[in-house]
């Protein structure tokens, strides 16, 4: 198949022209995003819709400035994090005629439970939010524009290491991305010669806090006499019950001994910050925890300052990086679709990473590898800081994918 592209040129430079009568047509074009709209753990899915419908006005201004009567338009769906309603809602766009999904779901247990109706109905996703490397499938219909949690686990234990933790006692949510993660970090910390104790575990729906705390506190405890107070951390990979946790262990002065980590769903959530409690102890543990980023802990690339910057006045959130992945996405799909003409998802899906090779908008290489996610990218770390009588999120370090290693801001 010859690749065409009259808006982006054939490497996808986004020069404008058309002399195809296709372009001459008048077609709208839908997509759909399932999306957490709910805001009742953070903003991600809110702003992230702020960011695809931002995306849609500068892709259909290209088409229209290309004298094309091709015209993109997004259908929300709210799943509310939950995976049966994600499920009814990608029935729901698939019956309505929608084949191209954007951004959400949210979580990897969503993608994961519409994975087979996807694959089945040759739906395409191009995701901006899961992690969980049991998704990293290659030849199939889902694309994510962020690296697997292999890399954030790479990126954790070598901050782990930075700070000499040796032994290492894990919260974690039980559910694909928290299962995921967890196996992740504990297969990488143990290849570095570190050690890893039982800790502890949850489901979503029933979260034995009480029971939680004092198992967890009981292994540091001895952990410190074992191998040295400086020697021992804490995982802590959850949602919104991260807050209830580091609340919660402010009671308990043995959990204060041990060096605390978060992970990207946990990280830069106001929720955190809001909770005068959980932060205080967050301080003392000095909670730290790795979001992938699109430039470093120094220097954020200005095209992505002015988008976040643009996000922000329009939704009143300020967003994250699954924020311009959502951006990304839709500028991505309306390249791959400029190239083959059609709404043909297999068409679509063969010229995907071609396009996505090429992209580099935001000062991110969106270059997927061989299952369809991210090759390679930074991750910033976060901490929480006092000031002006509240808290706050502040960058602390930069994991350099290229060159694995930790830089301390």
């Amino acid at each position: 198949m010859k690749l065409r592209g009259f808006l982006f040129g054939i490497f996808m430079i986004p020069v404008l022209f058309s002399c195809s009568k296709f372009w001459n047509k008048e077609e709208v074009v839908e997509i759909g995003a399932l999306l957490d709209l709910s805001g009742n753990y953070s903003e991600s899915g809110l702003a992230s819709k702020t960011a695809i419908e931002l995306s849609l006005t500068d892709l259909n201004q290209k088409y229209a400035l290309a004298g094309s009567g091709i015209k993109f338009m997004c259908v929300f769906e709210d799943t509310k994090m939950d995976t049966a309603l994600a499920v009814a809602a990608v029935k729901k766009m698939y019956d309505n005629g929608i084949r191209l999904l954007v951004a959400g779901p949210n979580t990897s247990a969503e993608l994961k439970a519409i994975k087979s109706f996807v694959d089945s109905k040759k739906m395409l996703v191009l995701n901006s939010f899961s992690t969980a490397p049991e998704l990293s499938i290659a030849d199939d219909y889902i694309f994510r524009l962020l690296t697997d949690d292999n890399a954030q686990g790479q990126a954790l234990v070598k901050m782990m290491e930075f700070d000499s933790v040796k032994v290492l006692i894990p919260i974690w949510r039980e559910d694909t991305y928290g299962t995921g993660l967890y196996q992740a970090i504990k297969k990488i910390f143990e290849r570095a010669g570190g050690t890893v104790l039982a800790g502890a575990s949850f489901k979503p729906a029933s979260i034995p806090l009480n029971d939680i705390i004092t198992t967890t506190a009981a292994q540091v405890r001895s952990a410190n006499e074992t191998y040295g107070k400086s020697k021992v951390g804490v995982l802590l990979i959850g949602y919104q019950e991260s807050v209830q946790f580091l609340h919660s262990s402010n009671a308990f002065p043995d959990l204060a001994s041990a060096r605390w980590y978060g992970c990207d769903t946990n990280i830069q959530k106001d929720v955190i910050i809001n909770d005068a409690v959980a932060s205080d102890f967050a301080l003392k543990v000095h909670f730290k925890g790795p979001i992938m980023s699109v430039g470093t802990a120094e220097f954020v690339p200005p095209t992505a300052l002015k988008l976040m910057d643009k996000i922000s006045e329009l939704s009143g959130i300020y967003p994250d990086t699954y924020s311009l992945n959502s951006y990304d996405a839709v500028q991505i799909l309306g390249q791959a679709y400029d190239i083959v003409q059609s709404y043909n998802t297999e068409l679509i899906r063969n010229v995907l990473p071609t396009v996505c090779s090429t992209y580099n908008y935001v000062g991110l290489s969106r270059k997927l590898n061989s299952s369809g996610d991210l090759e390679t990218a930074n991750y910033i770390f976060w901490t929480i800081k006092p000031g002006m009588g509240k808290y706050y999120w502040e960058t602390y370090a930069t994991y350099v994918a290229e060159g694995d290693y930790i830089r301390i801001k």
